[in-house]
C-alpha cells in the first residue's frame, strides 16, 4: 500500500510546470533570459545551497546563477516578464534544480486590463492559490455582447490571432487582413475597462474578394409622416344599448394623455382598440346624459367633439337641456388638445365588432346607428372613431415629401489587395530625398523609434504638405481656360477680366487664395 508521503513524492515527480516569480529580466546578453524564484521553495535555501563556507559561489547572470532561466519560446519571440510578475518554470531534471537546463515561459494575468503590469499575488486570482482574490468583471454579458459598446475592437476576437503589447499597441491577424495599431484605446487606469480610440495610428493590409460599386445618383421623393404624441382621447359609452324605446343613457369622457418614456401613445400607434394604461389616462371632463334618443345621443357626442376643436364645449353643448350634465373644465387650451382621438369605449365596441359580438339584434342595430353617426366631419366615413390632427379637423397624419438622392450600389467581384495607412498625422519619408530649402532630415538615433521631439524639431520643418491631385487639376484647368479664352480690348492693354467662356479673374484669385486649404493636406507630409 502506498502511503501519503509516497503519493506526495509521486505527484512531485510527475509535475512538469511550476509556479515562479520573476525577480529580474534585464538580461545583459539580450537573449530573453530572466532570474526567477520557484514559489514552492524558499529563496534563501537556494542561496545557501550555492555558498561555500558562507561565501556565495556565483554572480548574478553567470552560468552558475541558480535563479537563471532561459526562454522556452524561440529567441525570435521576445516576451520577458517584469519584476515580481508570474512565470511558468520548467526543469529538465526536477531533482537537480541547480542545473543550467531550466526554462520559463510567460505567465498569466487575471484580466486583460492588468496586462501593463501585474504582481504574482494578483495574477494567481484564477488559480486555487488565489480563490480569495477579488475577481475582475467580465467584458461580455451572458448573451456574448460587450457591456460597453466602445470596448469592442480593443481586444482580439476569439477567431483571430493577436500579438499584444503592454499598452495600446498590437498586431491583429484575421483571415484576409493584417492590422498594425498604436493608440487603439484611450488612456485608462489599471483594472479599468479601456475604451476604443477611433483616431489611432494604424497600417492595414487587406485582400478583398468583392467591392461595392456605386451608380449614378437618382432623385426620389421620400414621404415622412409627421407623427405626434396624442394629447387627448375622447371615449363615449351607452349603458343600455339593447334599449328598444329609443331612450339611452351614457357618458362622454375627455382624457388627457400622460406620455411616459417607453409607453408613448402617438398618432402612429393609436387606434380604436389601442390599450392605454390607466396611469396614462387622466380624466379631465365628463358629459353625462339620460333618456336621449339615438339621434340626440349622436348629436351630443358630435357637439362635444366640435366643442373640443373650438376650445370650449360650453358654447356648443347646452347644459340647460334636460338630462345633460357637464363637469369642469369646459374650456380647453388648443395647444394641449391636438392631436386627439375619439372612439367608443371597449365594452360597446366589442359588442358590435369585437371577437364575440352581441347576439341581441336590437343591441346590434342601435350600436350600428351610433357608430355610423358619430363623426367629426360630414365626409368622415370612419365608423364611430378617428383622429383629429389639428383645428382644421384633419383626419389623417400629414406627410412631408422630401427629395433625396438615392445612390444605387451593387457588389462586384474584386480580386485585389488594399493597403491603408491612417493616423491624425502621417509622414512619408525617403532616405534619398530632401526638401531643398531646409536640407536632409537627420534620423540619427531613431532606429528604435522616433520621439515626439524629433517630429517637432527635425521632421516637421523639413517636410511639405501633400497635394490633392483632383483639386490641383481643377485649378490648372481654370487657369488654362482663362489663358485660351482671354481677350484684350486693345492691343497692348491688359486682358479683360472675363474670358470668352466665362472664367473671371476674380475666380482665379479666389481659387489661389483657397489653395492653402483646398489643395494641400497639411496632415500628410513628405520630404
Amino acid at each position: 500500500m502506498i502511503g501519503t508521503e509516497d503519493n506526495s513524492r509521486e505527484q512531485r515527480r510527475s509535475q512538469i510546470i511550476y509556479k515562479g516569480q520573476c525577480i529580474d529580466s534585464n538580461d545583459p546578453l539580450r537573449l530573453g533570459r530572466i532570474r526567477a524564484i520557484l514559489k514552492t521553495e524558499n529563496q534563501r535555501d537556494r542561496e545557501i545551497a550555492n555558498e561555500n563556507n558562507g561565501k556565495q559561489t556565483y554572480k548574478e547572470w553567470d552560468d552558475r546563477d541558480p535563479f537563471l532561466f532561459k526562454p522556452l519560446l524561440p529567441f525570435f519571440i521576445n516576451t520577458p516578464p517584469k519584476e515580481d510578475e508570474f512565470v511558468h518554470l520548467f526543469y529538465n531534471n526536477i531533482t537537480r534544480k541547480g542545473d543550467r537546463d531550466k526554462f520559463y515561459i510567460g505567465g498569466v494575468y487575471s484580466s486583460p486590463t492588468t496586462a501593463d503590469y501585474e504582481r504574482y499575488e494578483s495574477a494567481v486570482a484564477n488559480f486555487d492559490e488565489g480563490t480569495r482574490n477579488k475577481q475582475y468583471p467580465n467584458l461580455l454579458n451572458e448573451e456574448g455582447e460587450y457591456f460597453y459598446e466602445d470596448v469592442k475592437g480593443v481586444y482580439t476576437e476569439p477567431e483571430d490571432i493577436g500579438l499584444y503589447g503592454r499598452g495600446s499597441c498590437d498586431i491583429v491577424i484575421k483571415d484576409n487582413t493584417v492590422l498594425l495599431r498604436a493608440g487603439k484605446n484611450k488612456k485608462y487606469n489599471r483594472g479599468q475597462v479601456p475604451r476604443k480610440n477611433e483616431k489611432r495610428a494604424f497600417i492595414q493590409l487587406s485582400k478583398f474578394d468583392s467591392r461595392t460599386v456605386y451608380g449614378q445618383p437618382q432623385k426620389k421623393y421620400i414621404f415622412n409622416f409627421q407623427h405626434q404624441n396624442i394629447k387627448k382621447v375622447v371615449e363615449y359609452n351607452i349603458i343600455n344599448p339593447e334599449n328598444s324605446n329609443d331612450l339611452f343613457t351614457g357618458n362622454i369622457y375627455i382624457y388627457n394623455i400622460a406620455q411616459k418614456e417607453g409607453l408613448e401613445i402617438t398618432t402612429a400607434s393609436m387606434n380604436v382598440d389601442t390599450v392605454i394604461p390607466q396611469t396614462s389616462k387622466l380624466l379631465q371632463t365628463t358629459v353625462s346624459f339620460t333618456n336621449k334618443s339615438m339621434l340626440q345621443t349622436i348629436k351630443l357626442i358630435n357637439d362635444v367633439l366640435e366643442g373640443l376643436v373650438k376650445g370650449s364645449i360650453s358654447g356648443v353643448v347646452n347644459e340647460d337641456i334636460e338630462g345633460v350634465t357637464i363637469s369642469e373644465p369646459q374650456r380647453f387650451d388648443q395647444g394641449s388638445t391636438f392631436p386627439f382621438y375619439f372612439r367608443p369605449q371597449k365594452n360597446i365596441f366589442d359588442k358590435y365588432g369585437g371577437v364575440t359580438p352581441s347576439t341581441n339584434m336590437q343591441e346590434q342595430y342601435n350600436l350600428g346607428l351610433l357608430f355610423s353617426g358619430v363623426k367629426i366631419t360630414t365626409i368622415d366615413l370612419s365608423p364611430g372613431y378617428g383622429l383629429v390632427y389639428d383645428k382644421e379637423k384633419t383626419s389623417n397624419v400629414p406627410f412631408k415629401p422630401t427629395k433625396q438622392n438615392i445612390i444605387p450600389k451593387t457588389t462586384k467581384r474584386f480580386d485585389k489587395s488594399v493597403g491603408v495607412v491612417g493616423g491624425d498625422e502621417i509622414y512619408l519619408l525617403s532616405h534619398l530625398s530632401q526638401k531643398k530649402s531646409s536640407g536632409k532630415i537627420d534620423l540619427t538615433n531613431t532606429l528604435y523609434g522616433i520621439s515626439e521631439n524629433t517630429f517637432a524639431d527635425e521632421i516637421e520643418p523639413k517636410t511639405s504638405s501633400l497635394v490633392r491631385g483632383e483639386e490641383l487639376l481643377e485649378l490648372i484647368n481654370l487657369i488654362i481656360r482663362f489663358l485660351v479664352g482671354h481677350v484684350h480690348a486693345y492691343p497692348g492693354l491688359p486682358p479683360v477680366p472675363q474670358s470668352v467662356d466665362g472664367v473671371k479673374v476674380d475666380d482665379l484669385l479666389k481659387e489661389l487664395l483657397d489653395a492653402q486649404d483646398k489643395l494641400l493636406n497639411k496632415n500628410i507630409r513628405i520630404n
